[in-house]
């Protein structure tokens, strides 16, 4: 049987369609490049806010669209168990498959009969129930948890791999519906991280990227007292010090001391952090269910710097949440401009039925969203800028993923620095040609508001 996988969505969905790709090759069954060569096609859905269940109808109706005889549509993850009625009413949509339960893939898809081809060869084929009525929230099934220990079967050609090290949420963010289909945070435990991690890096992954819905929160239901810390204390016992390790999706509120001195002690470690803030001000932010201490927020990024000086930091805001006054607006802008953070994305606020956040009155203007949003990235843009300039003339490592040339024809090297998450951030490009999966010592000789350019050392 051949399959093709489409994933929509963040790198947790990434993860999860690489462990689907793992039970699909431990069956027997064939990855194929394109969905024509398929013989069923699995799409891991996004239903983050109503653009992304968008591009999933879309997906999913275009793949339909193209269907031959014989041919399966499954459509799996989160949009198939927050939004099933929608994706089940996709003509074409074969079967659905929670996000709680994508480890029975390879049940679903070992159920096959023959058909056979015009010189009377046979063909395996899919025999698939029609696509059941969907719930609005399915329980876990008996041995949910096996996603924690499920074989991960890694198919990315770059350098870098995602690790996931829980699975979804106990906060209750006004404004997120993630919760409704993830459930509550469940955390993989350490000896299976750590196993993990040893076999990607035995398969020459070079930089390990840990991805959770919220990355602080770690071990908290495994009943240990700073588990991200621990869990990272002993990652660094496993893996090599020419190996990346990088944090995205971290809360403030669960960082603390050790936390940042096992940051600052271990050289695996990539002096980075992505933190989610959301928003800076505290009426915003006790409307969103957040924590509204920004002024804490702010001290202890002074603090994270002044033990990583060359600490790259990332967040994402919201713009136009319900009752964002010009006031508020404003104050953000004033921490933006406080705290000149590296990175910084913003979503315009989407009101997402079944969230606190779309029954508060107050909704701010599509138009007046827009220009914030704007003005926002407008600001962020100059400061990006003023935090890049920083670093022509230093020298830094770069983990190479590609290689190209410039205009004229000379040889270009594209990577990455520990300042770049992989599909989120900038990127480093290098005259020369350093081998792609190393990493090569790069001095800065030119810098946008995102990306650098160099040469390789010497």
């Amino acid at each position: 049987m051949k399959y093709h996988l489409v994933t929509l969505g963040c790198p947790k969905n990434a993860v999860d369609s690489e462990g689907m790709d793992g039970l699909l090759a431990e069956a027997g069954h064939t990855q194929a490049t394109t969905a024509d060569e398929a013989d069923v096609i699995i799409v891991n859905t996004c239903s983050f806010i109503a653009a992304a269940r968008e591009e999933t109808l879309g997906v999913l109706r275009e793949l339909a669209s193209g269907k031959r005889e014989g041919q399966q549509l499954i459509a799996a993850g989160c949009m198939a168990q927050s939004h099933g009625e929608l994706v089940a009413a996709v003509p074409g949509v074969d079967q659905t498959l929670s996000t709680q339960q994508w480890m029975r893939i390879a049940d679903l898809v070992g159920g096959t009969t023959a058909r056979t081809t015009k010189q009377g060869q046979a063909i395996p084929v899919l025999s698939l129930q029609p696509a059941p009525a969907p719930v609005a929230e399915v329980p876990p099934l008996p041995g949910y948890a096996d996603w924690r220990t499920t074989q991960i079967r890694r198919t990315r050609s770059t350098p870098s791999a995602y690790l996931k090290i829980s699975d979804g949420c106990n906060l209750r963010c006004a404004f997120c519906t993630i919760p409704s289909f993830k459930g509550d945070m469940a955390s993989k435990p350490v000896g299976a991280v750590l196993a993990e991690a040893r076999e990607l890096v035995q398969h020459g992954v070079r930089e390990l990227v840990l991805v959770a819905q919220h990355l602080t929160d770690y071990g908290r239901d495994l009943g240990l007292r700073d588990g991200l810390a621990l869990l990272l204390e002993e990652l660094c016992q496993v893996v090599p010090e020419t190996t990346w390790i990088r944090l995205m999706y971290a809360y403030p509120h669960g960082i603390s001391e050790r936390l940042i001195q096992v940051m600052a002690d271990h050289p695996q470690i990539v002096k980075y952090l992505d933190m989610p803030l959301q928003h800076a001000h505290p009426a915003t932010l006790r409307r969103m269910r957040r924590p509204p201490d920004t002024e804490r927020t702010m001290a202890l990024l002074t603090t994270m710097r002044a033990a990583m000086p060359d600490l790259a930091l990332r967040s994402t805001f919201i713009v136009g949440f319900p009752g964002e006054t010009p006031e508020e607006f404003r104050a953000l802008l004033t921490f933006l401009e406080t705290m000149q953070l590296d990175r910084v994305g913003a979503f315009r606020y989407s009101q997402e039925p079944g969230t606190h956040a779309a029954t508060l009155p107050d909704q701010v203007r599509p138009q007046v969203i827009e220009r914030r949003w704007h003005t926002l990235m407008q600001l962020q843009q100059g400061i990006s800028q003023q935090r890049m300039t920083r670093w022509v003339g230093r020298t830094l490592p770069v983990l190479i993923e590609g290689h190209g040339t410039d205009d004229d024809g000379r040889p270009l090297a594209v990577g990455r620095s520990f300042r770049d998450a992989p599909e989120v951030d900038g990127q480093v490009f290098v005259w020369g040609n350093p081998p792609v999966g190393e990493f090569a010592r790069v001095q800065v000789t030119q810098a946008t508001a995102y990306d650098l350019w160099g040469e390789v050392e010497g």
